[in-house]
């Protein structure tokens, strides 16, 4: 009877391993609802050491004090780039014009509907202007990239369901929709088309909302960057709408859909992408980040 109780629980503690990995990949491949929009479509300084190899990682969420990354210590102590990143709000056009190998990124993130101004049909003037960023800082930052910078772009706009309301107060979710969609409505980036995807939250009631996420699956064998295999997008406000460049695709999902694309300007580049989550195990997100950095690298 004794061994008959331990073969039982044996059984058991098996089988619920089996179930809770059925249920995590179940988990994994949720999706919700998507909308894509296709409108037709200095060098990087390599050298040993690097204390303090997150500092200048692209996307890293600034709120978040302690990144210590996903993988050993022995991938950081393995990696020997070494560059200059910063955010388009905290560059100095001034000093860039004059020292255009201060930096070799600068990126641009996604913004809240209500900052976001459009006044052109040129996606990038439009950013600058929501920036207070001038005509002359757009003017440098251009020649920066013809003489050989990286513009990374992770660029979106986000709603909450505050933000739009009809003519009765109440929040409607379609005039939310149609004000992201106007927003990007005919955009170009530099001349370039933009692809654009739209992610919703999932509805709670009239009010709330919950946060959820949008996965991805990387067709490896369709794609230049290889080794990643899936990647995610947290989707925290209610609707979120994000362009992508039309240029060389260098990765795409199982649909061919774009995921990160790059557009040669002079010696320089436009990079970019969806803002995929970077701190979950189970996604390739900060991957995908390092690998695009080496291949960035060996480009330039």
């Amino acid at each position: 009877m004794r061994y008959f109780m331990l073969f039982l629980a044996s059984f058991i503690f098996f089988a619920g391993c089996a179930s809770k990995n059925s249920t995590l990949e179940k988990e994994l491949q949720k999706d919700v609802k998507l909308t894509i929009y296709n409108q037709p479509v200095q060098n990087l300084f390599i050298q040993q050491g690097n204390s303090d190899i997150f500092h200048r990682f692209p996307f890293i969420d600034k709120r978040q004090f302690e990144v210590k990354g996903k993988f050993p210590k022995d991938f950081y102590s393995k990696i020997t780039l070494v560059y200059n990143a910063n955010n388009i709000k905290e560059v100095d056009f001034w000093k860039l014009e004059k020292s255009p190998k201060s930096l070799d990124f600068i990126y641009i993130e996604p913004m809240w509907i209500k900052e976001y101004r459009k006044l052109t049909g040129d996606l990038f003037a439009n950013i600058a202007y929501s920036l207070n960023i001038s005509a002359k800082e757009q003017e440098i930052l251009r020649d920066w990239v013809k003489q050989g910078g990286v513009l990374w772009v992770e660029f979106g706009l986000f709603s909450t369901r505050y933000d739009i309301f009809n003519k009765e107060g109440e929040i409607s979710a379609k005039a939310i929709q149609r004000s992201l969609n106007k927003a990007f409505a005919g955009m170009k980036f530099w001349q370039k088309p933009l692809y654009r995807y739209v992610f919703k939250a999932k509805k709670m009631d009239l009010i709330n909302y919950m946060p959820t996420t949008k996965s991805f699956i990387v067709d490896e064998n369709a794609s230049i960057i290889k080794g990643i295999k899936r990647l995610k997008v947290v989707i925290d406000n209610f609707m979120e709408e994000y362009a992508i460049v039309d240029g060389k695709s260098l990765l795409v999902d199982s649909a061919n859909r774009p995921l990160v694309t790059l557009v040669r300007y002079g010696k320089g580049y436009v990079v970019s992408l969806l803002p995929f989550e970077y701190s979950d195990v189970y996604y390739d997100g900060e991957l995908l980040r390092w690998k695009l950095l080496f291949y960035l690298a060996k480009k330039l």
